[in-house]
């Protein structure tokens, strides 16, 4: 066995190369003597986009914004229960004094655009 090592230990390195890039070429795969990593593994992958999309079923589920367009013209209301809970819950934030601040009417003053000291 120690025989064998030895003989495999005395074939230069070059050598060695070439007969790595034969057996590239032989097997159809990528010759990489650096050994780094090249993402062919990833990129040969089939996408999988489209089996993502399809497991989330079709977008065009109906809205209620495209309810009621739709039914804007009969007689029937259609309630956004989402929509009035928000409407209430800021309501109720701004009567105890915790809702978002008013928004300013005028520009900053250029008091502080000037540099430190």
């Amino acid at each position: 066995m120690s025989q064998v090592v030895k003989a495999f230990k005395s074939v230069p390195i070059s050598k060695l190369h070439k007969l790595e890039q034969l057996q590239c070429q032989i097997f159809r795969t990528t010759f990489n003597p650096t050994k780094q990593k090249t993402g062919a593994k990833i990129l040969s992958a089939p996408l999988k986009g489209q089996t993502l999309a399809n497991y989330y079923g079709p977008s065009d589920f109906p809205t209620h914004a495209k309810l009621s367009k739709a039914w804007a013209t009969s007689e029937y209301e259609i309630l956004n229960e989402e929509e009035e809970y928000r409407v209430e819950r800021v309501e109720d934030l701004k009567r105890r004094g915790k809702g978002a601040p008013k928004k300013q009417r005028e520009a900053p003053s250029a008091k502080g655009k000037g540099k430190k000291k």
